[in-house]
């Protein structure tokens, strides 16, 4: 069956907005007639102001980190995943192959291989893919464009009811700027011969504004044929309508990429690791997406707000499968070819209440995605031989509910409930004869969180909730179950003047769990599984120049069960039915400690110092249950001079002992870490 590809016309659309964005007026180096109207201070291009922030609910009474936006765009970072285990205590395993080969998020335990297990939300949008044949709930966070971030936080677990399906290990929301007043670029390059550039411009009045901007990437790296290329752009506005608010926007992002491929362990231990297994390896994505957002008041306390979305992709992706070196004559590579394509859209509205009794909330919400997915082997990306070719459906529908009030000002008392039915059809278009398979199940979630204020400063707090995601291969057997997940968390608060603390127990229990090899792409049923865990962390402001930050988590992940390999239609091979699993074994990729501790201290000349450092602890790989890998630290070092008004240049050295480390090991086979590096970035218009 062949389809349209619709690669180009997105190419010339991005590189044209790339374009426009990176080239205002105020780049050119004269002074803004605005500028010189206002005051006498000369600056490059109007500095940028946030001037309109969003409402959004309060978090659940569990561990939840709220990232401020100044740090979002003050941390040097060569790709969200890297910004965002820089600034919280989340373990990242980068797959490195390319930016749309997305990395693995690692939080309390899951692996959350692609980070499936981890709901990403951007602007109301959800951001995984279901129905996805490489991984169920795939999600590539390289569509975030952190310049133009308002606000950042993780929640833990599924405790909140506004998210459903993969939001399991926890959710990342993430809102836009929805205007700026003024203009903001930057750019950055590294040692490595990478280069980044960014623009923002932003207008405001009364009654609405708006904000564009873009940024355009282009990444060497340190391996051969590991280099790529990536565009995002964004156009955002919002406007008052009567006493509403209607906001929206447009998103475009766009990538190629080459892949260096997996190192084998000997070639690691003898530092062969530079070499590329395979030169046509890589892929290109492409992603649209359309919001929109209206909130107003409906009389005394009560506040509608609806949102809906419609978004667009297409993938490609070509990459040497240890194992399969040889097609039909000696000597010959052969890849796995994957290739998606999607339109989907959704969209929920809400209703709350505040009064004596408490906050109410009631919501409905809805989803539906349209597929078609590919499997074949390749020939330095020539189809050797279809494997699977499927149509697929993802239709989901929920309604939930919160109230949250206070007892005798010091009980919090938070009760939530979601109820998803959700539909998945596949059919093969291999065999004409095929018939439509389909699956209909409804899940139902309660939430509960308490909360208790024993005095100002410290705050006890405990919650139970149910999760769940769609399993991985749902897309070729729509009636595989879902993964359940109960959670269980209690905690403790600690905030003062100038130091914030806070410790947190859980324990997760899962069911109906799979596990996909992220190299030899082999999937083996794992039953059950049980995570539990201690995470701690502690901030002190000794003054405004001063402050330091240490996070520690502990994991204890292990399976239950053998594994249990039913067939597989759908691309991905079957591990043998007597695997590995005897019962208890860790689960894989979760590193059994993570400690991260940040400092900025004053330096002589008024400049201030940034140091980072993270020890990641040993953990089980994948396939490889007699196997832990070591573990290792490293210390990022960096500073900013603010060259005049408007004008800050930073720098910063990554991995500054040049550490050797495995970011991601499985099966025999690794992805080296980093050397160290030298970054650098001039960030205009910011204050």
């Amino acid at each position: 069956m062949s389809r349209t590809r619709t690669g180009v016309p997105w190419r010339v659309l991005l590189c044209g907005l790339g374009v426009a964005v990176l080239c205002p007026t105020g780049l050119t180096g004269q002074v803004p007639d605005t500028a010189a109207t206002r005051d006498t201070t000369v600056y490059l291009i109007d500095p940028l102001r946030v001037t309109v922030e969003r409402e959004r609910s309060a978090p659940p009474p569990v561990a939840a980190t709220v990232i401020a936006p100044e740090r979002v765009r003050g941390t040097l970072a060569r790709n969200p995943y890297q910004l965002l285990r820089r600034i919280s205590s989340v373990d990242v395993h980068d797959q490195g192959q390319g930016p749309g080969f997305a990395s693995n998020v690692v939080l309390r335990g899951f692996t959350s291989d692609h980070s499936s297990d981890v709901l990403l939300v951007v602007d109301g949008v959800p951001i995984n893919l279901p129905a996805h044949g490489h991984v169920e709930g795939f999600a590539d966070w390289n569509l975030l464009f952190p310049q133009a971030v308002s606000s950042m936080r993780l929640i833990h677990g599924g405790a909140s009811p506004l998210y459903g399906d993969f939001a399991l290990a926890g959710v990342v929301e993430v809102f836009t700027r929805a205007d700026a007043e003024g203009t903001e670029a930057s750019l950055e390059t590294t040692s490595f011969g990478d280069v980044q550039g960014s623009a923002l411009v932003g207008r405001r009045h009364e009654d609405g504004g708006f904000l564009v901007g873009g940024s355009v990437q282009r990444e060497d790296g340190w391996r051969a044929n590991m280099d790529y290329r990536l565009a995002n752009a964004l156009a955002r506005g919002w406007r008052a309508l009567g006493t509403g608010r209607l906001e929206g926007g447009l998103s475009l992002y766009g990538t190629t990429w080459n892949s260096p491929g997996f190192v084998t362990v000997p070639a690691y231990n003898a530092e062969d690791v530079r070499s590329a297994v395979d030169p046509s390896d890589g892929g290109d994505s492409r992603r649209i997406i359309l919001h929109g957002r209206w909130s107003r008041p409906v009389g005394g306390a009560r506040v509608m707000q609806a949102t809906a979305w419609a978004q667009a992709s297409d993938y490609s992706l070509y990459l040497h499968i240890p194992g399969h070196d040889h097609g039909g004559d000696a000597g010959t590579v052969l890849q796995s070819g994957e290739f998606d394509e999607r339109v989907g859209g959704g969209g929920q509205v809400e209703l709350g209440w505040t009064g004596a009794r408490g906050d109410l909330v009631v919501g409905a919400s809805g989803r539906a995605e349209s597929v078609g997915y590919r499997h074949a082997s390749t020939v330095q990306r020539a189809i050797a031989l279809t494997e699977t070719d499927l149509d697929a459906t993802y239709r989901t529908a929920a309604l939930y509910t919160r109230w949250r009030r206070t007892i005798a000002q010091r009980l919090g008392v938070d009760l939530g409930a979601r109820v998803d039915r959700f539909t998945h059809t596949s059919r093969s278009n291999l065999d004409a004869a095929a018939a439509l398979e389909s699956s209909t199940r409804a899940i139902v979630s309660p939430k509960l969180g308490l909360r208790w204020a024993w005095t100002p400063q410290l705050t006890l707090k405990a919650g139970s909730s149910r999760g769940f995601r769609s399993p991985v291969g749902i897309i070729g057997d729509p009636a595989r179950e879902p993964y359940i997940a109960w959670s269980h968390e209690v905690g403790a608060e600690l905030r003062g003047d100038r130091f914030d603390a806070g410790m947190s127990l859980f324990r997760i229990d899962v069911s109906n769990e799979r596990l996909l090899d992220p190299v030899t792409l082999e999937v083996t049923d794992s039953g059950g599984s049980t995570r539990q865990g201690i995470e701690a962390q502690v901030g002190w402001s000794l003054s405004e120049e001063v402050r330091l930050d240490l996070g520690v988590t502990l994991n204890d992940a292990h399976l239950h069960g053998g594994y249990v390999d039913p067939h597989e239609d759908h691309g991905h091979e079957e591990a043998p039915a007597d695997g590995p699993n005897t019962g208890d074994d860790p689960v894989p990729g979760v590193s059994r400690y993570l400690m991260r501790a940040g400092a900025q201290l004053p330096l002589p000349w008024g400049l201030p110092m940034r140091m980072s450092w993270r020890l990641v602890g040993p953990h089980t790989p994948v396939g490889e249950p007699e196997v832990e890998t070591r573990a290792y630290s490293l210390l990022d070092v960096g500073t900013e001079w603010e060259w005049r008004p408007g004008v800050t240049l930073e720098m910063e050295l990554s991995n500054v002992a040049d550490v050797r480390y495995v970011e991601l090991r499985s099966s025999g086979f690794v992805t080296p870490g980093a050397p160290r590096s030298l970054s650098a970035r001039v960030r205009v218009g910011t204050h």
